[in-house]
């Protein structure tokens, strides 16, 4: 009895060490690559980034539980869990560089509009100084008409009022001078032909009878002696003096015609201005600016005021 017990003890044992062996062990390093994938794939900066490096990695997981599903090696299982793995981390790093290159240029961006922002700040606080300082230039050169318009009247001609008074007695006054006061004349200006003759002295040529006078002298001392030197040299003088003057005129170029500017003052075509009239009342001397010519005479106040 103990004999049968022995043997089935024995029979179960070895059925429980074939039963331990036919159950497969898993596979570490195809478990870490599947880990790897999935956080991948649970990435959105991965996704966002990366999802080409995110397709490989997966498609190659994927062929690694195929190929374990099938019965293949545990070698070649291996190295495709692994390639899974590196191209899930490839596509975790592709994806860090994409992120912080997409947030480098949209900080640049954001500086280039910061300072298009500050650049039309400046020009439109440019455009306000500028329009500022046009505003007081206008207001100077208004105070500055309004300054100088009592000055422009005072060089035109009195606004008396020459009107007759009630029951006020006229005299005449005797007309002494009458002068027309216009604008300041003008100058005008042309151009002529005009002949141009030097032949008189003006034409002389200085330089070249100094020159020739003095080589005559020369020539003339060289001949005889005594007073008959003397009159030599003289001569010679006088000739070369009159040869010289006369190097280079030609026949006919003592006269020519050139262009000869022209210009005189005339009267401006304005109006008249005013008329200035000297008379004489009572032994004392009157002046009045009027609009229209005086006669002989003028009418007066007893204290010498034109009436009209």
């Amino acid at each position: 009895m103990y004999r049968n017990s022995a043997k089935s003890i024995l029979a179960l044992a070895l059925l429980a060490a074939a039963g331990c062996a036919s159950v497969p062990e898993r596979d570490l390093v195809l478990e870490d690559a599947r880990m790897s994938v999935n956080a991948a794939r649970s990435n959105p900066q991965i996704v966002t980034y990366a999802p080409a490096e995110l397709d490989k990695a997966v498609a190659t997981l994927r062929q690694a539980d195929a190929l374990a599903a099938s019965g293949g090696r545990i070698g070649d299982v291996d190295q495709l869990a692994m390639l899974a793995s590196q191209r899930a981390g490839l596509a975790l790093e592709a994806a860090r560089a994409r992120n912080e290159e997409a947030a480098l240029m949209e900080q640049r961006r954001a500086n280039d509009a910061q300072l298009t922002a500050n650049m039309s700040r400046r020009q439109a606080d440019a455009a306000q100084i500028q329009a500022v300082n046009a505003q007081r230039q206008a207001e100077d050169a208004q105070r500055l008409a309004t300054s100088m318009q009592p000055r422009a009247d005072a060089y035109a001609a009195p606004a008396y009022d020459y009107r007759r008074r009630q029951n006020e007695r006229l005299y005449e006054a005797n007309v002494s001078y009458v002068r027309a006061v216009v604008g300041p004349p003008q100058q005008r200006c042309w151009v002529t032909r005009e002949q141009v003759d030097n032949r008189g002295s003006a034409g002389i040529n200085v330089p070249g009878a100094i020159i020739g006078g003095a080589i005559g002298g020369i020539i003339g001392h060289q001949i005889g002696g005594g007073l008959g030197q003397d009159i030599a040299t003289g001569v010679g003088i006088v000739g070369g003096a009159a040869v010289g003057a006369n190097v280079g005129r030609g026949p006919d170029g003592a006269v020519y015609t050139q262009n000869v500017q022209r210009c005189e003052y005339v009267p401006t075509s304005a109006g008249l201005d005013y008329w200035d009239v000297t008379y004489d009342f009572a032994g004392h001397e009157h002046r009045v600016q009027m609009m229209t010519p005086p006669g002989n005479t003028i009418l007066v106040n007893a204290e010498g005021e034109p009436r009209v």
